[in-house]
């Protein structure tokens, strides 16, 4: 039987890469992509049999719902756009990078700008696979079993995104 403790370990070692991860799919919404991963995680420790290790068990359920919510915030955001989301800040740390060399940091800066935009022009599917493996560093293996997909197609989802973000790239020029 799974304890308490345990699940607490197990939180505390998967956070930083579900804060990661959530950043990435969640966007803007990562927060609360975070906390319901970690709360359905939570909610099904009880049924952990120890079938896998505890972490491959918990980043799997944090996978997908981190996707479902990402999906249902990305539908939403289809409808109806929010006022917060329009909120622009600025960042200390990009105004004194700015400060100290404006040519390079605009270069950057348009540069991650494009390749994000790039990002988020892929479809759902290619995206979700492209993030999980270049920013989460995901094996294909362990994206095929987080998505329930067969590994011929997360191979060919990832080959596809790549091709896709690499051609828009290029016509960007940020190549």
């Amino acid at each position: 039987m799974a304890t308490a403790l345990e699940l607490d370990d197990l939180i505390c070692e998967l956070t930083p890469r579900l804060q990661r991860l959530a950043r990435h799919l969640c966007r803007s919404n990562a927060d609360d992509g975070l906390q319901q991963a970690l709360h359905e995680v939570t909610r099904s420790w009880p049924s952990f049999r120890g079938d896998a290790a505890p972490t491959t068990w918990a980043h799997r359920i944090a996978v997908r719902t981190l996707l479902r919510h990402a999906t249902r915030q990305r539908q939403q955001h289809e409808r109806e756009p929010r006022a917060s989301d329009l909120r622009l800040e600025l960042d200390e740390a990009a105004v004194a990078g700015f400060a100290a060399d404006p040519f390079t940091a605009a270069a950057a800066t348009e540069r991650a700008l494009a390749v994000r935009a790039a990002i988020d022009a892929l479809s759902p599917p290619l995206r979700d696979v492209l993030v999980l493996r270049a920013i989460d560093g995901m094996d294909y293996a362990a994206i095929a079993s987080a998505l329930e997909l067969p590994l011929g197609t997360v191979k060919s989802r990832i080959a596809a995104a790549t091709l896709r973000l690499a051609e828009a790239l290029q016509r960007h020029g940020a190549s």
